[in-house]
C-alpha cells in the first residue's frame, strides 16, 4: 500500500516541483509513514529530488527558459554554501535558517499579491553589480538551507529572483532549476557517505517524480507566467502555514 501512495505522491510532487518547486515537501509527509529517521528522510528526498530538478532544468533549458548568464555568477556561491549546509546537518544546528525562510516568503507573497503585474512580465532590464551581490548572497544562503534541510528551497530561491533581477516567474523557475541539481550533486555526497540514503525507496520514488517533472515543466513553458505564478504561490502559503501550524 505504501508504494502505491508513494508512486502518486511521486508523481503529484514531480509537477509540482517542475511548475513551481516544493514537491518534495509531499514526500517527506509520505516518508514520515514509514516510520524513518528524519535525516534519512532528508536524505532519501534529496536524492530523488536531484534527479527532478535534472529533469526539469533539461527541459526548460531546451525551451530557451533559462538565464544562462546568471548561472556563471551563482555555481560557486551555491556549492560553498552547500557544503557548509551538510555540515550544520551533521550537528542539526540549522533551525533559525529553517524559521526564517518561511518568514521571509511571508513578506515576499504578500507584495505579489498585492502587485499583480509582478513576475508575469519580464522586466529584466540587464545585470548590474548590485543586483549580481545580492543574487550571490541569496544563491549562498539558498545553498546553506538545500544543504541541511533543502524543503522549498526552490520556492524561495525563485522568488528572490524575481524581485532582485525582475525576472518573470517562469524563467525565475526555470534558471534556479540547474543550480538546484548542482547544489544537490554536492550535498548527496554527504549523505552517501553518512548513510542517510534508503536507496530503495529513493529510486522508486525517483521513477514517478521525473514523469510528473517531464509533464510540468513542459505545461509550464506552453502556458507560461500566467500559470506559474498562481501555482506558486498558493504553494508559498501552504509552506507558511504548514510551518506555522506544525
Amino acid at each position: 500500500m505504501i508504494y502505491i501512495i508513494l508512486a502518486v505522491g511521486a508523481l503529484i510532487a514531480g509537477v509540482i516541483t517542475a511548475i513551481a518547486g516544493g514537491g518534495g515537501m509531499l514526500i517527506m509527509a509520505i516518508l514520515m509513514m514509514v516510520d524513518m529517521p528524519i535525516k534519512m528522510i532528508i536524505g532519501t528526498n534529496r536524492l530523488s529530488a536531484l534527479m527532478d530538478n535534472g529533469t526539469s532544468a533539461y527541459h526548460y533549458n531546451k525551451n530557451g527558459n533559462v538565464n544562462k548568464t546568471f548561472l556563471k555568477y551563482a555555481i560557486i556561491p551555491g556549492a560553498i554554501g552547500t557544503i557548509a549546509g551538510t555540515k550544520m546537518l551533521a550537528m542539526m544546528d540549522g533551525k533559525v535558517l529553517e524559521r526564517l525562510i518561511p518568514m521571509i516568503l511571508i513578506a515576499l507573497v504578500i507584495h505579489s499579491l498585492t502587485s499583480k503585474k509582478v513576475g508575469i512580465e519580464s522586466n529584466f532590464e540587464g545585470f548590474t553589480k548590485k543586483t549580481i551581490a545580492m543574487g550571490i548572497i541569496v544563491t549562498f544562503i539558498i545553498g546553506v538551507y538545500m544543504g541541511f534541510f533543502g524543503m522549498a528551497a526552490g520556492s524561495f530561491f525563485a522568488l528572490a529572483l524575481v524581485y532582485i533581477f525582475k525576472f518573470d516567474f517562469l524563467e525565475a523557475v526555470a534558471t534556479v532549476k540547474p543550480l538546484l541539481f548542482l547544489m544537490g550533486v554536492t550535498s548527496i555526497f554527504f549523505y552517501a557517505a553518512e548513510g542517510l540514503i534508503d536507496y530503495k525507496y529513493a529510486l522508486f520514488i525517483t521513477v514517478f517524480r521525473i514523469l510528473g517533472s517531464r509533464f510540468g515543466s513542459g505545461y509550464a513553458s506552453k502556458k507560461g507566467s500566467k500559470l506559474v505564478k498562481p501555482v506558486f504561490l498558493t504553494l508559498c502559503m501552504a509552506i507558511v502555514l504548514k510551518d506555522v501550524f506544525y
